[in-house]
């Protein structure tokens, strides 16, 4: 017999039941701290002054398809590439600079990573109040701050770690196997990420085997039909069989060694079967590990990684995280195993960015201190609600009370932790700010406009420093630039190396160098040809870079790039001469510009070196003036000048007001410095050619 009564409809409230239950209470959190993410993430390109400079490798490989350092990187490498290339579909970031949105991918996994935590201590406490709170204190913690606007992989590995923890608890009220072929698919990521993920594996492995079947809700006794171990090894084969899909990722390697030669940054030659294993073992790192061998010694390091933490999130916070993990009772052995191996890591690798790896630690620390304020909440109101009902009958049957003092100590304590943590945040928003960070920006720009002068340019940088800048302005902005890797170089036998730089000489080539190579002495050949007198520095419009001129030089003007002559002048009574120089039209990220490039000829050996002054002359508040007194961002060295040799200097000048440039011309002199006088030794005018419509088309 069929039922025809209609089901009866459903109330409002229960409507609104499955909306309500989304982490609303979310929302102005996450828009609370992306907006500070936002404004302290560098602008583009970042800097060799963040995260041992590693973060600008990853933006360069993070959007031209490249192998970063060892153990290579392949998941982020290819994740952050979609992302970019998503992101760029976008209103909004379609203008956006690729290096940004690598920065920006880190800004997305670190929010997504403190909607797990907030997910994670909430089902383990019951209250939102306190996972808010603790999402917040991981959120403004230096060291997740700053890993959530770099280009770096910690955010991406604090993601996966977060990630595992909630599908751990997920599977355990709800075993089916959709949820463990997740598990192992997360844990085969960690695994290819990044190393400190591998304890997750054992982690869950030991959590799947001592969770047991639970027991039917209508009172009868749970019969197990299967035999535990073999129920226990079907879990491990599903996780296994799913993690060692993400280990295809590998394959990566290989692929971008045989097809991006030569067009962004390449570790090493993955193809290579050696070369491939040295790279995914990471076997350049092993030496690091140096595990205390005395109790004095395990416990300085034990002391100097609570500091650590305590920097993080408290002295307070580190106490009551590890009290509550050890209070977690059954979920001890999920959250306990990577406190411990996490503790151990520590303890015994010896690197520079070891408190980046250690963000897991955090993350763990943090989920055990929202257990430990839970357990205290419920502890007190427990307390209370029996007292008081003792004492007033009328409230025994009351079934509000419970959660209105649930909510009430919940709030206090939320309250409580805003007034600890604000002033932490705001140290750290201090500490962490690089929005202002141009320093590699300006280096791009430099490079950039180095290339654009006409002569083919190769240009020698350190790998973890300034070398990615170099392969961004190359492969990203399509520069014609040639770049050369220090670690590459110095690998090669001297004569090699020093037969690539000849070649590059012998055809025409412009070759820079950045400073560090030199002041590190990263290529002891090309200091001893310098010391030699075979090959001379000259200075270039940035203090980071040189240019290595072969001597003897050549004394005639380059073939390869426009150049005007200098009319007739007399500088240091003829001993030095302007004998040609070239105007053009740069546009920066500060505005448009003149570049001014000087070729100087020295007719005598000099003994002294002079500084360089560019004048406008008739037009004051057109260009601005450059009244500094290392104008070319540094001297004329004319003591290392021999007679004969043609020298290039180059400067920019600000242009104010691009229509009025016609008609002005430039006034070079050359001065010293004698305590507070500025003598001057000749100067010579030069007539502006550029085109002032040349500011009216942008970068």
């Amino acid at each position: 017999m069929t039922n025809n009564t209609p089901s009866p409809s459903k109330s409002i409230r229960q409507r609104l039941e499955p909306i309500l239950a989304w982490p609303w209470i979310l929302v102005p959190l996450l828009a609370g701290l992306a907006w500070l993410y936002l404004r302290t993430m560098p602008p583009g390109m970042s800097s060799w002054i963040v995260e041992g400079w590693d973060s600008a490798m990853l933006q360069v490989t993070g959007s031209t398809w490249g192998i970063p350092h060892s153990p290579g990187y392949p998941l982020y490498t290819i994740v952050a590439n979609l992302f970019v290339r998503a992101t760029g579909w976008l209103p909004g970031l379609a203008g956006s600079k690729v290096a940004w949105r690598v920065s920006f991918f880190s800004t997305v996994t670190s929010l997504l990573t403190l909607i797990l935590v907030y997910l994670i201590v909430r089902r383990l406490t019951r209250n939102r109040f306190v996972a808010l709170g603790i999402s917040a204190l991981l959120g403004v913690s230096f060291i997740f701050w700053r890993g959530a606007i770099m280009a770096e992989v910690y955010s991406f590995n604090a993601f996966i770690f977060a990630l595992t923890y909630w599908l751990a608890l997920v599977w355990d009220a709800d075993r089916r196997d959709r949820w463990l072929v997740l598990l192992g698919l997360v844990l085969g990521a960690g695994v290819v990420h990044h190393r400190t993920a591998f304890f997750l594996p054992l982690t869950i492995a030991l959590w799947v085997m001592i969770r047991r079947e639970k027991k039917p809700h209508n009172g009868h006794a749970f019969v197990q039909t299967t035999p535990r171990w073999r129920l226990v090894l079907r879990r491990w084969l599903i996780l296994a069989g799913c993690a060692l899909l993400p280990l295809l990722t590998y394959l990566y390697l290989p692929w971008a060694a045989q097809n991006r030669v030569g067009q962004t940054w390449l570790y090493a030659n993955a193809s290579d079967w050696n070369t491939f294993w040295f790279i995914v073992l990471a076997r350049e790192w092993w030496g690091l590990v140096q595990t205390p061998a005395t109790p004095a010694e395990w416990w300085a390091g034990l002391v100097a990684l609570f500091q650590q933490q305590a920097d993080q999130i408290t002295a307070i916070g580190v106490i009551g995280g590890v009290i509550g993990i050890l209070w977690a009772r059954r979920y001890f052995w999920l959250f306990g195993p990577p406190l411990i191996m996490l503790t151990f890591f520590g303890v015994s690798y010896k690197v520079a960015d070891l408190d980046s790896m250690l963000i897991p630690l955090t993350l763990t620390l943090c989920i055990g201190l929202g257990i430990f304020i839970g357990h205290i909440i419920r502890f007190w109101v427990t307390w209370l609600i029996k007292t008081l009902r003792m004492r007033d009958s009328d409230l025994r049957s009351e079934r509000w009370l419970s959660g209105t003092l649930r909510a009430i100590f919940s709030l206090l304590i939320l309250l409580g932790g805003y007034i600890l943590i604000r002033p932490v945040a705001e140290a750290n928003y201090q500490a962490v700010d690089l929005s202002g960070d141009w320093q590699a920006e300006d280096l791009v720009e430099e490079v950039a406009a180095i290339a654009e002068a006409g002569a083919p340019v190769t240009i020698i940088g350190q790998d973890n420093s300034v070398l990615p800048d170099f392969i961004y302005a190359k492969v990203v902005l399509n520069h014609p630039i040639e770049t050369l890797s220090t670690t590459t170089l110095s690998r090669k036998p001297a004569a090699e190396s020093q037969a690539m730089i000849r070649d590059r000489f012998e055809r025409g080539q412009r070759v820079l160098v950045d400073k560090e190579t030199l002041d590190l002495g990263f290529l002891p050949w090309l200091d001893e040809a310098i010391d030699a007198g075979q090959i001379f520095l000259a200075p270039t419009g940035h203090p980071v870079l040189w240019e290595l001129v072969p001597r003897p030089m050549p004394a005639h003007l380059p073939e390869t790039e426009p150049w005007l002559e200098a009319p007739p002048n007399q500088l240091l009574d003829g001993r030095m001469t302007m004998v040609a120089y070239q105007d053009r039209i740069i546009h920066k990220r500060t505005g448009c510009f003149l570049r001014l490039t000087l070729f100087w000829l020295a007719t005598e050996r000099l003994d002294e070196d002079y500084y360089v002054s560019v004048q406008p002359l008739g037009g004051e508040t057109v260009i601005d003036k450059n009244d500094h007194l290392a104008l070319m961002r540094g001297y004329l060295p004319t003591s290392a000048m021999l007679p004969g040799e043609v020298v290039r200097d180059e400067v920019d000048l600000l242009i104010r007001q691009p229509a009025a440039l016609p008609g002005i011309s430039l006034v070079v002199t050359l001065y010293q410095v004698q305590g507070d006088q500025f003598p001057t030794f000749g100067h010579v005018e030069l007539p502006l050619t550029v085109d002032p419509g040349g500011c009216n088309n942008g970068l």
